[in-house]
């Protein structure tokens, strides 16, 4: 069976997140009520298996869900919402619903070397309200995080700035339990020219500055991405997958709608 966690519920599901997975801050995020999720088990009193659906489209499985109720969860969870299953290494090249979802090879680095290279001299600026604003890709950030708000609310980072204009925007997002993670966007029209890594330099000093530990995670695809992040000094990448699903519009849920009332037995 699968039922919905009732959310006063979730510290039940902590135990069966031992094991470290990849993107893991974005987890921490949803266990510590800083990102908005669901989660779905076995059992709602005593589960012992679990999987977390962040709304910004990650899911995460608990260590030792086995291979039959990890399809039949996901086969429900996308009768109503595009995901993206993070795949660990430590569950092998067997993939749920293979019919279904396509497999995206990613690398993710957590180890850094000091950065070799010297940044090209431009204006940076932390996030702000206003310059907000100006942001040609706020939309994206919008459909993360729900609003303005709590993008500013949950995020930090720096813009970097040419005659007047964002050019570039380094964030450090999903920030939990001592971790964060890198993300960066670059107008098309000024990749290539050094914004995106001195703006990236400047908010790995503020992560440092704040004890924190940086994730830096995307596709194996993603050339760009890679040699950005080994100029940044990032190192010895874990190889995992994201399986991306898209929704199948399906009406019929065999989701248990009972849990509300289960949760006070």
């Amino acid at each position: 069976m699968i039922y919905q966690l009732p959310e006063e519920k979730k510290a039940l599901i902590f135990p069966l997140f031992k094991n470290r997975q990849p993107n893991t801050s974005a987890l921490w995020c949803y266990f510590d009520g800083i990102l908005p999720g669901k989660t779905f088990v076995d059992d709602i009193n005593a589960p012992t298996k679990a999987i977390c659906q962040l709304y910004m489209s990650w899911v995460y499985i608990s260590d030792d869900a086995d291979f039959v109720w990890i399809e039949e969860t996901l086969r429900e969870i996308i009768k109503h919402a595009w995901i993206q299953v993070v795949w660990t290494p430590e569950r092998g090249s067997k993939f749920p619903l293979a019919e279904l979802g396509t497999v995206i090879p990613r690398h993710e680095y957590t180890q850094r070397k000091p950065v070799e290279h010297k940044p090209r001299d431009v204006e940076i600026k932390p996030y702000d309200s206003e310059l907000y604003e100006k942001v040609p890709w706020k939309e994206f950030h919008e459909r993360v995080y729900g609003s303005k708000e709590n993008f500013l609310k949950i995020a930090f980072g720096f813009y970097a700035i040419e005659n007047g204009e964002i050019s570039s925007e380094s964030e450090a997002a999903f920030t939990a339990r001592g971790y964060t993670e890198l993300g960066i966007i670059t107008d098309d029209d000024k990749q290539r020219k050094g914004f995106a890594f001195a703006v990236c330099v400047k908010t790995l000093e503020e992560v440092e500055k704040r004890g924190l530990k940086p994730i830096w995670a995307c596709d194996v695809e993603n050339l760009a991405s890679m040699k950005l992040s080994e100029k940044l000094g990032f190192i010895n990448p874990v190889k995992y997958n994201f399986i991306f699903f898209p929704q199948i519009n399906e009406s019929d849920n065999n989701i248990d709608k009972s849990c509300s009332q289960r949760s006070h037995q």
